[in-house]
């Protein structure tokens, strides 16, 4: 496997998954997406009974590369990103995120796309779709209330605010757990272990009825979204946006 995402997978069932670009911070380029999409696939394959879901230490994962949101606006690209929500969503085994890092956008949609999550204290989290022009993607408008609540979660779309763990802490959300990063993977492994230990047939059954909801509700996204986007991506301020607030990596300026 390329390097942006390594993969282990133990004899206990459990399935590691790394995102792991270290130069771009596990920004969604095509070639991420593709390598990402790649490992989901292989890990698929070996039928374990769970995946741990894992970014570096400082970013789990940003959301999408500058130029594909470019690309975007002029018209010259499709959005795939939900291809990987689809992905996640419809994995037959359970899949904890453990979010050690900031996970912004996209990033977090990852996230939303789990059945565990856990989130550390010190690390960023939101989706900063609105602050760049464009309306949110991946499933966001159906599957964000799952993971803070309705509420919060409108407040974060409208507004692209981003909050550290320890802020969500004190709110009612979702989120399993919210712990000091140094102990967001070890928990994650634990929890894992636990899942481990029982029957895989009927874990698979279990995530199988668990995840029909969530399959629905991105089917119903894909139809909204879609249509924002052509709408969203195709205003003016909309580029302009991308080229002033954009933090990512990519150089394009035009």
């Amino acid at each position: 496997m390329n390097k942006k995402v390594q993969i282990t997978i133990g004899d206990d069932g459990i399935a590691t998954l790394k995102m792991n670009d270290i130069e771009r911070k596990n920004i969604f380029s095509d070639e991420f997406i593709a390598d990402l999409m790649e490992g989901i696939d292989e890990i698929y394959a070996c039928k374990p009974k769970v995946m741990i879901l894992q970014g570096l230490s400082e970013v789990f994962s940003c959301g999408a590369d500058k130029k594909q949101l470019l690309g975007l606006a002029k018209g010259q690209m499709h959005v795939k990103d939900l291809l990987i929500s689809e992905k996640l969503v419809n994995a037959p085994f359970p899949i904890i995120s453990a979010m050690e890092g900031h996970a912004i956008g996209g990033g977090l949609m990852l996230a939303a796309c789990s059945d565990i999550v856990i989130a550390a204290r010190e690390s960023w989290y939101g989706v900063t779709f609105m602050t760049l022009g464009f309306t949110p993607g991946m499933g966001a408008t159906t599957l964000l209330q799952d993971l803070f609540g309705s509420f919060l979660a409108n407040e974060m779309m409208f507004t692209g605010k981003r909050y550290k763990g320890r802020h969500l802490n004190e709110m009612s959300t979702h989120i399993n757990y919210i712990l000091p990063k140094e102990e967001v993977v070890k928990k994650a492994y634990d929890i894992a272990l636990q899942i481990s230990q029982n029957n895989l047939e009927s874990i698979h059954l279990l995530k199988y009825t668990l995840s029909a909801r969530k399959k629905k509700l991105l089917i119903e996204a894909r139809v909204q979204e879609d249509l924002m986007h052509r709408l969203s991506f195709s205003f003016p301020e909309t580029k302009k946006r991308i080229n002033d607030f954009y933090l990512g990596s990519s150089d394009d300026k035009n």
